[in-house]
């Protein structure tokens, strides 16, 4: 069996994080956060091959996520 790749999404908003799951967990093994400290805790213990993030996150923006990343 061949592993997917690993996908964090990070947005505030939960009908946004819920649909980019729906969308994309057939082809990725999607995990989810919901700002920018939860996002930190996943990228410190897993490894993920992509990250979605928005860029308006409440207490950081995303670029500063992806900086951190």
């Amino acid at each position: 069996m061949i592993e997917q790749p690993t996908l964090l999404i990070v947005d505030d908003e939960k009908p946004t994080r819920d649909g980019l799951r729906a969308a994309l967990e057939g082809r990725y093994d999607v995990y989810v956060a919901e700002d920018a400290r939860s996002a930190m805790a996943l990228l410190e213990s897993e490894h993920f091959d992509v990250m979605l993030t928005d860029f308006r996150l409440p207490n950081e923006d995303g670029l500063k996520l992806i900086a951190r990343a």
